[in-house]
């Protein structure tokens, strides 16, 4: 009788801590498609698809809250009405956006919405032929950075032991001017994104340390 009850303790115990020592920070790989264009534009208005590919890491604590901040590749733009002339702008973005999830830490399914800012740095702009439209000589008719607001909705799913399925659709308002030549031109995208998470470790916010 006394080893059964050593034996539950001990498998108590490890329950326990397990529970205590859940990791809350992943990371892993995103891809997704985008849907944009440039607002105020004469030739690039109508939207466009590309594509992006990168990195995340999430942080989710016990109240709900969670922040996810991303460096990703991607490709923006937009293209005329006929779809005959497109404006490729490749940035690298670095969205960081606060997390509210719907439900609690241990469950499978956990719907969130998101909010926050986001800095692109471009580095190219080319046009349906692969041919820059932002030569280096003279003054380069777009600018070199770009920020504004990403906000979106999607959800966490775990598909394996400590494995999640991220998804979420996304909309980036840019609030600053895309180009030096010309007055209110802003970028608009649409996004569609799918990654992989895996844990990382556990973040004690009053220590900041990992673990």
């Amino acid at each position: 009788m006394k080893k059964i009850l050593f034996v539950l303790y001990i498998v108590s115990a490890v329950s326990c801590t397990e529970v205590v020592a859940q990791e809350n920070l992943s990371f892993g790989p995103i891809v997704g498609v985008n849907f944009a264009k440039l607002k105020g534009n004469t030739i690039y208005n109508d939207w466009k698809t590309g594509a992006s590919a990168g990195i995340f890491i999430n942080y989710s604590s016990e109240s709900r809250f969670g922040v996810n901040g991303q460096i990703l590749y991607s490709r923006i733009g937009g293209q005329s009405a006929n779809g005959a002339s497109k404006g490729h702008l490749d940035y690298i973005q670095i969205p960081i956006m606060g997390t509210y999830y719907l439900n609690g830490r241990g469950n499978q399914f956990r719907p969130k919405v998101m909010l926050g800012p986001y800095i692109g740095f471009l580095a190219t702009a080319t046009n349906e032929s692969g041919v820059s439209i932002n030569p280096e000589s003279g003054n380069r008719p777009y600018k070199g950075v770009d920020a504004g607001a990403a906000m979106g909705f999607g959800f966490n799913y775990a598909i394996g032991r400590k494995v999640w399925l991220n998804a979420d659709l996304r909309y980036n308002l840019g609030l600053a001017q895309v180009m030096n030549t010309v007055n209110d031109i802003y970028n608009r995208a649409w996004g569609i994104n799918v990654g992989l998470s895996f844990p990382l470790g556990r973040y004690n916010p009053s220590t900041g340390t990992i673990r």
